[in-house]
């Protein structure tokens, strides 16, 4: 009996043994494992030293982001409820009308959605012009759900940017960053309200700076593969650093030629808006210089031809087209052929930074120029003119600035092509036509594919370039007869026929 406990002992005294020894190979083996697993799991998360992740950033400007609704209760003006006679808002080609007439009988009312971000503990808020333009009402609902009325400070409808205030204190603020140091291919986050789904966040890069996306020469836009969609516009675009660089404006989904495109949407910089800022919230508005001429690029042609009929060295400037009548330009003494080299001293190398660089002056204000004529220096002082005035004249003395739209046997509404309506269409300054800006979808024109925002320069073989020519071409054709239109604007060009009516 001895023997067999014996036996007994020293067998589960073997197993132990054997299991230690196993036990510690296992841990000799696993420790090596999991150190690699670890070491692995670090490599995966590389961080430069001090910048933030990207939940970093979200948390850190989501509650400064406002969500912002428009209500606009316009007066009845007893139409048939067609909306052929009233002007397209400039973005609304980017962000659409968000919602049809009442039925007859009730006031018209339109409720629009978009985004901001707040700027001061007192209640400021940045957003676009057009999320909150023709607006009776405006609320603002913050991130923690609370609504407040808003009110609408200023505005300036050129670079698309208005100033709300509500009545809070103690609130988040975003800090304003420089886009001027943004670079191509830097990373940035947009955040807002797309299609109503509050404080969605985006990431992409800046794709390029620079950009113009209508006929305005103030254009200055960022591009970013960030995704923007309806109820973006408005909220901030903002650095790796929680700063913001740009205002989330615009999107574009396809080319004037049909073509589809993604991850084209654009933002204001932020410098832009701070240097127009003070303004808008002590008066209302952005008041800017204006000289009268158009200028063009000085390219490698113009400096060779300067080099060798006079000698002269030309590193850029801005080439004189023209000079308006009457303006602060030729009541200075400018001529067409002036090339501009410097505004104030600052060197001028690309025509596209004049505008910005004279409309960073206010209207009254005397500035020097100094200009190439025919070889010479030259420096001009010129009062600046209200460069919203300026254009506005411009647009009432342009060809068919008073022409008014006009509807037709065709079912298709035209204007003639002015500033405003090649930035509402994004059309080429070289476009030559009529613009549509409606048609009747019970047309044959409208089953024939014609849409609002295509250009028409041909009707039956008549070149058409006003409103006027488009009525004389138009002025023989009687329902059922056969049409050809050609539309310059639809894939590079091409022919439309179709019935009348």
């Amino acid at each position: 009996m001895k023997t067999l406990k014996t036996l007994m002992l020293v067998a589960v005294g073997s197993l132990l043994l054997l299991l230690g020894f196993g036990l510690a190979q296992l841990r000799d083996v696993s420790t090596p494992s999991a150190r690699a697993v670890t070491q692995a799991s670090q490599a995966m998360t590389p961080s430069p030293a001090g910048a933030p992740s990207f939940a970093d950033i979200a948390e850190k400007a989501n509650p400064a982001v406002v969500s912002i609704t428009a209500v606009s209760v316009q007066k009845d003006d007893g139409d048939d409820g067609q909306d052929q006679q009233q002007p397209m808002d400039p973005f609304e080609f980017f962000f659409g009308r968000p919602h049809p007439r009442m039925p007859q009988g009730q006031p018209p009312v339109e409720e629009s959605g978009g985004s901001g971000f707040i700027i001061s503990q007192d209640g400021y808020i940045l957003t676009n012009n057009h999320v909150v333009d023709g607006a009776s009402r405006v609320t603002a609902r913050l991130d923690n759900d609370r609504e407040y009325p808003a009110t609408i400070v200023g505005r300036d409808q050129e670079t698309d940017v208005a100033l709300l205030k509500i009545d809070a204190k103690g609130l988040p603020t975003l800090p304003l960053g420089d886009s001027d140091a943004v670079r191509q291919g830097d990373w940035v986050m947009a955040i807002g309200n797309p299609l109503m789904y509050s404080h969605t966040v985006t990431v992409g890069v800046i794709s390029a700076k620079g950009r113009r996306i209508s006929s305005s020469s103030l254009d200055d836009f960022l591009q970013t593969d960030a995704a923007i969609n309806f109820g973006n516009s408005g909220g901030p675009l903002v650095n790796a650093a929680g700063e913001v660089v740009g205002i989330n404006t615009a999107i574009t989904r396809s080319d004037w030629r049909g073509r589809t495109v993604e991850g084209i949407g654009f933002a204001i910089p932020i410098n832009l808006v701070k240097a127009e800022l003070d303004q808008i919230k002590s008066k209302g508005k952005v008041e800017r210089g204006y000289l009268g001429v158009r200028v063009g690029p000085v390219d490698q042609d113009a400096k060779d031809y300067y080099k060798q009929t006079y000698g002269t060295e030309i590193k850029g400037g801005a080439l004189v087209q023209s000079v308006d009548k009457d303006t602060p330009a030729a009541k200075g003494g400018m001529l067409k052929g002036d090339i501009i080299i410097s505004v104030e001293g600052r060197e001028l190398l690309d025509s596209r930074q004049l505008p910005q660089m004279v409309a960073s002056y206010p209207p009254g204000r005397t500035i020097s120029l100094e200009v190439l004529r025919q070889g010479k220096k030259e420096t001009l002082r010129i009062t600046l003119g209200d460069r919203a005035k300026g254009l506005q004249g411009q647009q009432e003395e342009g060809p068919g600035a008073e022409e008014k739209p006009v509807k037709d046997v065709l079912g298709i509404t035209v204007q003639s092509l002015t500033q405003q309506n090649r930035m509402m269409y994004r059309l080429p300054d070289d476009l030559a036509g009529v613009v549509i800006t409606s048609v009747d979808p019970q047309t044959n024109a409208y089953s024939k594919g014609l849409r609002e925002g295509m250009v028409v320069s041909e009707v039956n073989g008549k070149s058409v370039r006003s409103v006027e020519d488009y009525r004389k071409a138009t002025a023989g054709i009687k329902k059922g007869d056969a049409v050809a239109l050609y539309i310059p604007s639809l894939q590079g060009g091409a022919y439309l026929y179709f019935r009348a009516g």
